[in-house]
């Protein structure tokens, strides 16, 4: 299904933004929404034919504890840790919200013990819903998204 639709995100309450990896490094005058709209379909390459996706599927968020990138390149620096990408800032992220008229984003893509962590001033959510992902010990959780409010369930994975 993936080879023949793309799915980059979704819209929820008009207000929160669900992505698989993390908000996208373009200026924030840009019309995101349109900019998804262009999105090729099929999108075989996505690296290639539309670095835009790409990034919307690997881009990860700064932890808390690097702060150095707020104020450069727009809150956002290459990703070395995963070799693609970009890493984004807390700022990056509230200008993102701001320009686009959004409240949340909710992600995916990285393995969290907990099965959730939330970030950057807690305008960023990052839900694992695969518990022992790989043979490790991290827990899962989903989120439901509903009126504009996140609510957090932690799946029981212990059977």
């Amino acid at each position: 299904i993936f080879v023949n639709f793309f799915l980059p995100g979704a819209l929820v309450d008009n207000r929160i933004l669900c992505v698989h990896g993390g908000i996208p490094s373009l200026d924030v005058k840009s019309d995101f929404f349109k900019l998804v709209s262009q999105i090729p379909c099929p999108l075989r390459d996505p690296e290639n034919e539309s670095p835009f996706a790409w990034e919307l599927l690997w881009n990860d968020p700064l932890s808390n504890e690097i702060n150095d990138l707020e104020n450069r390149n727009d809150g956002f620096s290459l990703n070395v840790r995963r070799g693609t990408g970009f890493f984004f800032s807390s700022k990056a992220l509230t200008d993102f919200l701001h320009q686009n008229s959004l409240s949340y984003v909710v992600r995916a893509h990285e393995v969290q013990q907990q099965g959730f962590k939330v970030q950057l001033n807690g305008r960023l959510l990052t839900v694992f819903s695969s518990s022992h992902y790989c043979g490790g010990e991290n827990e899962a959780a989903t989120v439901l998204c509903d009126s504009n409010k996140l609510r957090l369930i932690r799946l029981d994975t212990s059977s």
